[in-house]
């Protein structure tokens, strides 16, 4: 069974810093991107130029396609040109 995002934040604060005083917000918030993407969690922003958008559409498959073929490969697409470099 796959944990929750909730969970798995939980886990990372308490595995990063188990110190009473000077917690070290930084190491926290870093073992918690690190935990999330290990159990396959992505963050992403919710808005994007039309820049972004523009790549998708160009790396997208296109053709004929099973409606869940075509969502998944949208995603997976979005997914991979957001976590490029600028």
């Amino acid at each position: 069974m796959s944990k929750t995002p909730q969970v798995i934040i939980q886990d990372a604060i308490a595995k990063a810093d188990s110190s009473y005083f000077f917690e070290d917000y930084t190491k926290q918030a870093k073992a918690v991107l690190s935990a999330l993407q290990s159990n396959g969690f992505k963050v992403v922003k919710t808005e994007h130029d039309e820049e972004v958008w523009k790549k998708v559409a160009d790396q997208m498959r296109t053709g004929r396609l099973q409606p869940h073929a075509h969502t998944k490969d949208v995603v997976e697409t979005f997914l991979r040109v957001v976590a490029q470099p600028k």
